[in-house]
């Protein structure tokens, strides 16, 4: 799964809100990347709830990122953090997806941007948050 994972191209910042959001051209995702994501931690409820009432500039839909999504963005050659180059507020800490663990409702899959690595938490812990929406076009 990782060699997929190297193959997936750099991000490029937008030109209309490049101080908020990066568009990720593979997937047509936008990434919230502001300077409120440092450092910005909740439990997953709560990280939904921001999510879907998060506007920047004239974005709005923003929910959590699925496992999948999240791994689009994780740059395994690097360290401290693990993301592809466009992003500039990202922590080294563990980000929430909305992706269920199939043994136990009460926990979701995460991402470690450190290294990048995924790992299964409780939903009533406080993890970092990064939303993302559709491009819309």
């Amino acid at each position: 799964m990782k060699a997929f994972l190297f193959t997936i191209p750099f991000l490029i910042s937008t030109s209309l809100s490049a101080e908020d959001v990066v568009l990720d051209t593979t997937t047509s995702l936008l990434w919230q990347d502001a300077i409120e994501n440092v450092g910005l931690t909740m439990t997953y409820f709560e990280a939904q709830d921001y999510c879907s009432r998060l506007e920047v500039k004239q974005y709005k839909n923003f929910r959590l990122p699925t496992l999948f999504e999240l791994q689009t963005i994780i740059d395994y050659k690097k360290y401290k953090p693990a993301v592809l180059d466009g992003f500039r507020h990202m922590d080294n800490e563990t980000y929430w997806t909305t992706t269920p663990f199939a043994d136990d409702g009460s926990e979701v899959w995460t991402v470690n941007f450190k290294k990048g690595e995924i790992a299964v938490k409780g939903k009533h812990y406080s993890r970092n948050v990064r939303c993302v929406t559709e491009k819309v076009n």
